[in-house]
């Protein structure tokens, strides 16, 4: 189990949250995973754990009710917790301009298209931005 590290999973899909959950795992992380339906959750759950020492990876969709993932990535801007929050984008968008205006933002480290899958997993684990984090896993 990872300590200094969560991920929080984004998606308004009940099925996509389920099978990026499963691929992280099969992947070999061994992190706690929360899972959010919306950008407001996941904010409120920053706001509420921001004190843990722990750094927060969001894999977080675009198009979501209550709050997408812009919205989310604007709400974050001015928060005193910004530089524990790294953030995959996860979309069935493919436009260049989508990955542009993601990468915009200074806490994006990658953008990955839907559905996620295991090599998908391996390489978000195997990032430099990550590094240190999933030492301990074996990748098969």
């Amino acid at each position: 189990m990872n300590d200094g590290l969560k991920i929080l999973l984004v998606d308004d899909d009940k099925v996509m949250l389920f099978l990026h959950d499963t691929f992280l795992k099969r992947s070999g992380i061994a992190c706690d995973t929360v899972l959010c339906y919306n950008g407001r959750e996941a904010l409120d759950y920053l706001d509420t754990n921001q004190a843990l020492e722990t750094t927060f990876l969001v894999l977080l969709d675009i198009n979501m009710p209550v709050m997408n993932g812009w919205e989310f990535l604007g709400a974050i801007r001015d928060k005193p917790y910004l530089p524990k929050v790294l953030i995959v984008m996860v979309s069935s968008a493919t436009e260049e301009s989508e990955k542009a205006r993601a990468f915009a933002f200074g806490q994006v480290i990658d953008y990955q298209q839907k559905p996620l899958t295991v090599d998908t997993c391996r390489r978000i684990i195997g990032s430099d931005k990550l590094r240190g984090f999933f030492d301990n896993v074996v990748l098969k």
